[in-house]
Formats: C-alpha cells, structure tokens, sequence
C-alpha cells in the first residue's frame, strides 16, 4: 500500500509539468501544453515549434529578419567577414575543421566563446545541453520536446549565398538560445546536483520505464506469437489482475499497432546502420505475389555481413507494388534501398549481387529488372533462384518423357478423390485399420509446387498402397454408390494392382527422393554457390548409378513385380498401361539439370579457386591469381590483400587465413536461392489471414520485421526502444481520461460460479 502511494505522488509530481488532453499517440496542441504546466515550466517553446515558420530550422528566412534576432552582435561579426580571419591562430582540439563551412576558424572560435552549449560535427551544429537531456525518460514525461536538429547536431546554414547563410545560422542559434526548451534543460542540469530531487528523478523515471516496458513486451508478444492487435487490451487487463503494474496509458489496439510499428522501424534502422558502418558487401532478394486483399506485393530481403559476421538473412520490407511492370518494381526496390539508409555511393560500392525467380518481368534480356538494375550498377551479379530452375528442369522432363504425364494425372486423380469428399477420407482410414497399414497426407505432385512436395506425394502414395487398394476395392463393390461411381472405383483398383504402376511409383520414389534432398539442401541458410556446385554434381552422379542400378524402392517394386504381390496387393500385368522408360527418363532429368542449373560463368569459375577441392594436387604458389584479381576488381575489394590471404591458404589449406575473410564473406553473402522470400510470403499469408484482410502491408510488414529479424520474448530488451519512443510519445505512466468500460450483460450462472 505504501509503495502504491509513493508511486501515486511521484505520478502527482509529474502532472504538475505534464502536458494534459495530448493523443495517444503523443500529439497535441502547443497550447494545451502551455495551460497544463503553467506556462514558466512548458516544455516546449513556441519560439522552438513556430520559430520554423518564420525564418525555418533548415535555414530559410530573410536577411532582414535574421540582422534583427541578431542584434548588435552582428556588426561586430560581419566586420571580421568582410575583413579576412587569416591571421587566426590554431584550432582548439575540438575544431577539427567540421564547423559549418560559412565559418571561419576566429569565427567558430568566436562563437564558441559566447555560446558555450555550441557544439558541431560534420559541418554541422548541436546543443551539447540538449543532447545530454534527451536520454532522460521523465523529462520526457514532463513534456520536454527538445528540437531534434539541436538534439542530434543537424544544424546546417542554407542560402543562395553567404551573407544569407550566415544570417540564417545566427538566427538559428539565437532562437535556439532563447528558447523556453533550452533554458529549462539547463535549469534541470543545475538542479540534478541536489541528491533530493536527483532521486526523485530517477524513482520516477524508472516507475515509468517500468511500467512502459511491460506495455512494449505485449505489444511484442502479439507481433512475435501472431495474435491480433484486439488481444492487446486483454492481456493488459490479465497482467493488471495478476499483479503487474501496467500504468493508465498505451492499452489500445491503436497503441499496440503504433508501438509494433516504432520497434519495427527502430530495428531496420539499426539493422541498416550496423550494415553500412561495416561496409559490408549486400545481396539482395526479392519476389512478387498477391495478398488476400488482392494487392500487388513485393518482399525485399538481404544478405549481408553484421559487424564482420558470416553473412546472414535479414527481412527488410513489404512494399506495396502499383504496378508489376518491370520499371516500377525496379523504382519500388531502389525507392526501399535509399529510404532506409542505403546511399547511392554506398550501393555502387557494396551491393554485388542481385537474385529473383525466372519470370520475364525479373530476368528479361531486354527490359527485365535484373537488365535495368545493371545497366545501373555495371558490377552487379545477377542470379536465377537454383530452386526454380530445378522445377524448371523437372517440368521440362514431364513434357519430353508423355508416360511420367499418365503418371502425374493418376496420382491428382486420387488427391482429387480424398480432397474433396470427407467421406471417402474416413473411409480410407477404416481400410488402413482392416490392412494394418498407415496412411498419409496425399498432395498434388509435379505441379507448381517444388519437387520436395511431390516427393512427400509420392511417398504417401507407397506408404498407403495396401489401404488405398482396399478402399478402392470397397468402394467398388459398395451398393449405396452409383454404377458410374463403383466403376470408377473398380477402375482405380485396377490401376494400383498393375505392375507397370508399382515400378513406376518406385522409380519416381528414388528420383525424387533424390531431387528433394537436393532441393532442401538448396534452401539451406549457409548454402554458398560453391556448395550448390558441388550438390547438383553428386545428384547427377547419383541419378546416372541409378541408371545401371536400381535405386531402394525400385529394387522393391521389381521384386514384387517377380513374387505376383506387393504386400496384400495381388498384381496382375496391365497392356493397356505403358510403364516409364527408367533409362530415358534418367537420362532427360540428367539432360535438362545440366542445362538449367548450368555454372558456366566467370564470376562462378572464379569464385571456384576459393574451394580447394578444385585444386590440383599440388598447386603452385600463384594457383588462381588471376582469378582473384577479377574478382577484386569487381567487388571492390583490396588485391593485395586477397592475394596474401590466398598464398597463406595455399601454403596452410587448413586454416583460412584472415586476410582472405572479405574476398570469402563476399562470395558467402551472393545467395544461390529466394527460399527466403518465399518462406516470408507464407509469414504474410499466416499473418494476414481471412479475418485480417483489412490489415495494411505496412502493418504486416511491421509484423514480419520482428516476426523474422527478432530475437524471443526472452532476450527482447524494450528499453532502448522504449526510450526512443518516449521522445515523442507518452508513456504509459501519463494520466489519459478513461473511457467507461462497457459492462456485460450479467447472467445468473455466474453467482455458481
């Protein structure tokens, strides 16, 4: 009880200097703000908010106006202009040339001297006196908005020319001076020497961090477990009943999907921030599809290094396409690129890979946007996602060898019989039962899907053989069905009892047992093209034995084919069936991966002296130096460097040598596959369901940054993210009227109860 009171005073204490009728979301009128703290403690100055209307915080303004805010001070400064500064001694240590370039050093100097708070970087000027402030919540929670240009040292001069930059400058940093904002910050300086009102401070802060952290841990658990926004008032409700101290503010769903959105924003920038400052190479991944909204979508991932990591998946957004023309999607992604912080220098240096699905609208020779995008960026990789043209390669055998095609339709046939009646689904498993035999999910094989897919298929059909002959055999022979439909049945018992299709059910279980081992092995997060090389040359090699060999289940099926029975399933030859040729079917599958998942390229071959399995068996001390010159060149990396790093390897193969690590992280960051793109769109469709079609992309792009980017509830730290918000935003310890909460109809059970 008394820690409650203690806490209902300090609560008391700052709504003395807080801003009352203020939305939730932060927002209110500058003049509320002034009535609700008395005017002599508002934290916002209207010189501060209004004072960019006149002469702007970005530096427009007459000169007339700026002579007059500068007073007399001016002359005095102009003499020293128009006179020259060039006998002015040396720099302090803090005047390291980065003073606004209208200055001179005298004149830096000069202004440093009668503004002590001044400070600058990169040409550009701050308040030191504010920036320490601004890491404090509870000033924040007495309403104290400091300019943000001040705060994090944006001030720049602007002008047709220097006697006008110079005067919006000086007017700039008298009104800063002179703010309500400025003054109050410093005031709070001095008074944080008392231990009193120290403490004070520091109890109240934290009772605020506190409770405003427990609020953006809900907000996270909805993105991160994928509950809708609705929950978020309810299990405010439930942590209040169970004892936790959630405040009086933030428990809307309109809350929750503002503070989903500031920690999605925040970790972009942080993810696109640690990118850049390492100067990392960048990989990026995009593909194409439609929400259930039915709006045009485009998912953008990258792969980069961390803070000198191994490369790695990120998310980084969900935009909304107005068209799927190769032209917008191109401005869409560049558009993306550049707003979250990457520049164009930077890209022209860094970005080396670009990677898509097969569509023409992507890979067009002519105009597709991997033609575009390197038109622009002349050094840029482009690749065709290895899973697609996997597909490709196995669609182009279905179309050459006509027998896999009967096959393929028989196999929809009995998904098309369980998929659509419950009744045959029940029955199924009564047949399992009498059989003693399992059943599985059967799908679709050979279609859009990838060819782990159809494997599962195919591998249910063999595991439910015995059940799925018994059920065709009942059904056959049910009198409640009609004769078109028992001779349907009849004709389906026929077809699984032939030994054409048992031979051809194995050889497609070995084939594509192989083909989704490799598939999956694809979409692997550490899969490099080098690895990739090597994968698809041991399947091929695996599917050129089975050839001479029969792979597992083939061998099986033959020996049924000898004994006259599979199990319980008596099989009879068939001569209206016409089985697959396993040797030219091998052959085609061997044909077409050689020719669609095809390496010949230079980027590839040089990127191959980085896998000493290439290497010949006693390499020379200048092994690949050319081809880690080119590479090098191309991605901007140090030669020297490189080849250092690729002597050390040939002497040591071993150990990989450090220098060589940016020539390997490079060629780790170029992706061989979209997997993850593709893994995202199932994250939208699970998110932005039936019932949340109405969700916009932006919010379920929100949704997916910390859904794939975040860490678990159990290492989620709010409190950096918590601070920033409270920046601009109310905490959830601020006094808000309530709303009448709507009571439910009451019922009678519930005195039983």
């Amino acid at each position: 009880m008394a820690k409650r009171n203690a806490q209902q005073d300090l609560r008391n204490f700052f709504n003395k200097v807080a801003r009352p009728n203020v939305s939730e979301d932060g927002s209110g009128s500058q003049q509320q703000g002034a009535r609700g703290a008395g005017g002599d403690t508002a934290m916002v100055d209207q010189q501060e908010q209004a004072g960019t209307s006149k002469a702007g915080e970005d530096g427009s303004g007459s000169q007339q106006q700026g002579a007059r805010g500068a007073g007399g001070d001016t002359a005095m400064v102009d003499q020293q202009e128009q006179a020259g500064t060039s006998k002015a001694g040396e720099a302090d240590d803090t005047d390291k040339c980065s003073w606004p370039a209208v200055w001179t050093k005298s004149q830096a100097r000069e202004f440093k001297d009668r503004h002590p708070w001044l400070e600058w970087r990169d040409r550009k000027l701050g308040c030191t006196l504010c920036s320490s402030i601004k890491s404090t919540g509870v000033h924040t929670e007495q309403g104290m908005f400091m300019s943000e240009e001040w705060v994090h040292f944006k001030i720049q001069s602007s002008g047709s020319n220097r006697e006008t930059s110079l005067t919006s400058i000086r007017n700039k940093i008298k009104r800063h001076e002179t703010s309500k904002a400025h003054n109050i910050a410093q005031e709070l300086k001095e008074k944080s020497k008392d231990d009193t009102v120290g403490n004070l401070v520091r109890a109240g802060s934290d009772i605020v961090l506190a409770e405003t952290d427990a609020i953006f841990r809900t907000a996270y658990y909805l993105a991160k477990m994928n509950r809708p926004f609705t929950d978020h008032e309810s299990l405010i409700e439930l942590q209040g009943k169970n004892g936790a101290n959630m405040g009086s503010n933030l428990h809307s769903r309109y809350s929750s999907t503002k503070i989903v959105e500031h920690i999605a924003k925040e970790m972009q920038k942080k993810i696109v921030n640690s990118i850049v400052k390492s100067s990392s190479k960048l990989s990026v991944l995009i593909d194409e599809a439609t929400s259930l909204s039915h709006k045009a979508a485009m998912i953008i991932n990258l792969k980069a290094s961390v803070d000198g990591t191994t490369p790695e998946f990120m998310f980084l957004e969900l935009v909304e396409l107005e068209s799927q023309r190769a032209e917008h999607i191109e401005e869409a992604l560049l558009k993306c690129l550049k707003t979250v912080g990457f520049t164009e220098d930077w890209l022209q240096k860094n970005w080396v890979s670009f990677v898509s699905d097969g569509a023409s609208v992507m890979l067009g020779k002519n105009s597709g946007v991997a033609t575009r995008l390197t038109a622009r960026y002349p050094n840029l990789f482009t690749w065709h996602c290895m899973n697609h043209r996997l597909e490709l390669a196995v669609n182009d055998v279905v179309e050459e060898v006509h027998a896999v095609n009967h096959f393929k339709i028989f196999l929809d046939k009995i998904y098309s019989v369980y998929n659509q009646s419950t009744k045959n689904s029940r029955e199924l498993l009564e047949a399992a039962q009498e059989v003693g035999s399992e059943v599985l999910k059967i799908g679709r094989v050979l279609n859009t899907r990838w060819v782990a897919s159809s494997f599962r298929s195919v591998k249910a059909v063999w595991r439910s053989y015995e059940a799925l002959n018994k059920h065709f055999e009942n059904a056959a022979a049910d009198l409640s069905r009609t004769s078109k439909e028992r001779q349907t049945y009849r004709g389906l018992a026929r077809r699984m009892q032939s030994k054409e299709f048992l031979t051809d059910l194995g050889l497609m279980y070995d084939a594509l047992s192989e083909l989704a081992n490799l598939s999956l092995q694809l979409q692997a997060h550490s899969i490099t093209l080098l690895r990739a090389q090597q994968l698809l040359k041991r399947t091929i090699r695996v599917l050129a034995s089975f050839k001479d060999s029969p792979g597992e289940k083939l061998g099986e099926a033959l020996a049924a084919q000898a004994s006259g029975h599979f199990g319980s399933v008596p099989l009879e030859s068939n001569s209206k069936m016409q089985a697959i040729n396993s040797k030219q079917f091998l052959q085609s599958l061997i044909n077409n991966m050689e020719k669609r998942l095809s390496f010949d390229t230079e980027i590839l071959n040089d990127l191959s002296v980085l896998d000493k399995s290439t290497w010949p068996s006693s390499p020379g001390i200048r092994h690949g130096e050319a081809q880690v010159k080119r590479l090098c060149r191309r991605f901007k990396l140090v030669e020297e460097q490189a080849l250092n790093g690729l002597r050390d390897f040939l002497e040591d193969p071993e150990r990989e040598p450090e220098s060589l690590m940016p020539l390997m992280h490079c060629m780790q960051t170029i992706p061989c596959s979209i997997a993850e793109c593709e893994r995202g769109f199932s994250l939208m469709n699970n998110k932005c369901t039936d019932k949340r079609a109405t969700l916009l992309l932006s919010n379920v792009s929100n949704l997916m940054m910390i859904s794939i980017n975040g860490p678990p509830l159990t290492l989620f730290e709010p409190r950096q993210y918590v601070t920033t918000w409270l920046y601009s935003h109310r905490s959830a310890a601020h006094p808000r009227r309530r709303c009448t909460p709507q009571t439910p109809e009451y019922k009678n059970i519930w005195k039983a109860l």
